[in-house]
């Protein structure tokens, strides 16, 4: 199961989610770089997660190809995007750098991040039909932020 509680980023203060970011944005920092190099590939930029955007990323070329790394920080999801628009993430897969992820993060494919969300508000609360764990935050912002896919939850920009 990709939804998981908190995985949003927004824990509704449960204090169980507490992690050291600095050392897991560190990892994924060095992880980029020496799967990148291995593939013969360059990393162009790389951004540290902030107060908007709860995610790092790196922006890589492989192969004369673009792509992005994204990297959840809540349960080290890794997925690629073609693009860094915060206004809708074209997730893709990439086979050799997503094997060589799949040693130390799950990656999440394509397919699983264009599911899209079944839900509907019931009296004043909101129903997730998808398999999740979410709290109420999380079920609130959803549905404030009109998300509709798991990609659009899991790497969200709710500012």
């Amino acid at each position: 199961m990709i939804l998981k509680r908190g995985v949003t980023g927004f824990t509704a203060d449960d204090l169980s989610f507490e992690r050291d970011w600095v050392a897991h944005t560190a990892e994924f920092k060095k992880y980029c770089h020496a799967y990148v190099q291995q593939l013969n590939g360059s990393v162009l930029g790389f951004y540290e997660p902030d107060i908007d955007l709860g995610y790092a990323h790196a922006h890589v070329k492989i192969d004369g190809e673009e792509l992005y790394i994204f990297h959840n920080n809540m349960y080290d999801y890794i997925a690629f995007t073609k693009n860094c628009d915060i206004r809708g993430l074209n997730f893709t897969d990439h086979k050799l750098l997503g094997a060589l992820f799949a040693n130390r993060y799950t990656v999440l494919t394509a397919s699983q991040l264009a599911e899209p969300l079944v839900y509907q508000t019931k009296d004043r609360g909101i129903v997730l039909k998808n398999e999740n764990e979410l709290n109420g935050v999380e079920l609130r912002f959803m549905n404030h932020f009109r998300s509709q896919t798991v990609g659009d939850l899991v790497f969200n920009y709710w500012d």
